[in-house]
């Protein structure tokens, strides 16, 4: 619970006071206050690499890491002490007086912590470049004692062990639809994935493509249910169109799709059943050398028959990745923060929504976008396309079949909830 603002006035006396006796002598810093700022979140388990930590006084903390494409640096008060207002620097210059420092925000309520995002490329920061960070802030306890706090530290930019992919020309692999249904929908962050589904920039002509296909065909299991019908996915579908995309469906059968329209950026797969043909899987890979997304969407072992088929399409693409059947989180679980991944995907999750996923083994290039409850099974991710068209007469490897999906606890194959 923030501080209550009833002596206001005399702190902003004092803050001022405060700023004035930190500045050098002769240098008249600019004390407007800055206006409220989002905390840029960010979890720190999701470094690439080490972490880094300062203090800003006895009263304040400073923790910097960085992810694939940003640089995060939080700010802290010491307990009691909490945040009235906060200013960040990250670059390669040496920071100068903190009133020049770019990022900044009031706090109102105060806050125990605020945390700034700096995207890497804006600071032109690459794996193994040392950047200097700092860090000030005013501070409030709740027997209203002021403190000031300001630190600095100089921090190495992070290699991740497995870059994500470039967004488009990718394909991405939910083991669930459910994430995509009008009850995992009412979560925000879940229409926040789906805007960053269809809201990436790529090279190639699809990157200005206005519609998305759904192909609800080849005796897709959820289209038979109706659990990914129009009515199922309204407010998916709802959220997709207010970013100015049309909808449309394709209902393909096997050796029916030859061609994809320009206008198509992104393709939904929902529960194929029958296999793609080569000159298929070559249309696919045409789509994404021109920057299309392939979204294909499985489903859990026992709910969907087709995992040799999935894992078959997968091979054919480029994606080493594999479904290695399983039910796990069924009903519907919202994954924390920790069970997600940094990527243009998830850009801005927090958590999400799911019910029942079947489990994905990643290949050495392939990237996981989240994990399940327990964070150590992979059940969605994302693969760049091998775009190199396939031999018509190709056959792929044999696909090891799976056990027979176990329905303890009485899980109900004909639901994708599990239940």
């Amino acid at each position: 619970m923030g501080i209550s603002r009833y002596w206001h006035w005399s702190a902003g006396i004092l803050v001022a006071v405060l700023g004035a006796c930190s500045s050098p002598q002769g240098v008249q810093p600019n004390m407007v206050a800055p206006g409220p700022r989002d905390d840029a979140g960010g979890d720190p388990t999701q470094a690439c690499g080490e972490t880094a930590k300062t203090t800003m006084g006895p009263q304040g903390e400073i923790l910097v890491w960085n992810t694939a494409n940003t640089l995060f640096v939080r700010l802290s008060g010491v307990s009691p002490y909490q945040l009235t207002e906060s200013h960040a620097y990250a670059g390669t210059a040496t920071p100068g007086g903190w009133w020049s420092y770019p990022a900044k925000a009031v706090h109102d309520p105060y806050v125990d912590t605020f945390t700034y995002a700096f995207p890497l490329a804006d600071l032109g920061a690459n794996p193994g470049d040392n950047l200097h960070v700092a860090g000030h802030a005013f501070l409030l306890s709740p027997s209203y004692r002021f403190a000031e706090g300001q630190g600095q530290v100089e921090y190495t930019v992070q290699a991740c062990e497995n870059t994500p992919p470039p967004p488009g020309k990718d394909i991405v692999v939910f083991n669930n639809i459910n994430p995509f249904d009008n009850t995992a929908m009412a979560n925000a962050k879940n229409q926040l994935m789906a805007r960053n589904l269809v809201n990436y920039t790529t090279t190639g002509p699809r990157g200005a493509g206005t519609k998305v296909l759904f192909d609800r065909g080849r005796n897709s299991v959820c289209g038979g249910t109706g659990e990914c019908s129009d009515a199922g996915l309204a407010t998916f579908r709802s959220v997709i169109q207010g970013e100015g995309f049309t909808i449309e469906e394709l209902n393909s059968t096997q050796g029916s799709l030859t061609a994809l329209p320009l206008e198509v950026k992104v393709i939904f797969l929902w529960n194929p059943r029958e296999t793609f043909t080569n000159a298929e899987i070559n249309v696919l890979k045409q789509f994404a050398d021109e920057g299309g997304r392939v979204i294909f969407v499985g489903e859990w072992q026992g709910y969907y028959d087709a995992i040799s088929l999935e894992n078959d399409f997968l091979g054919k693409m480029g994606a080493v990745m594999t479904n290695t059947g399983q039910a796990v989180d069924c009903g519907y679980n919202t994954l924390p923060q920790a069970s997600l991944r940094p990527h243009q995907i998830t850009q801005g999750m927090t958590n999400i929504t799911i019910a029942c996923s079947s489990v994905l083994v990643p290949g050495p290039n392939d990237y996981p976008l989240y994990y399940d409850s327990s964070n150590s099974k992979v059940l969605s991710a994302v693969a760049t396309i091998d775009t190199t068209p396939l031999p018509l007469n190709y056959v792929g490897p044999q696909q090891v079949s799976l056990t027979p999906q176990s329905l303890a606890p009485l899980l109900n194959p004909h639901s994708s909830t599990g239940y």
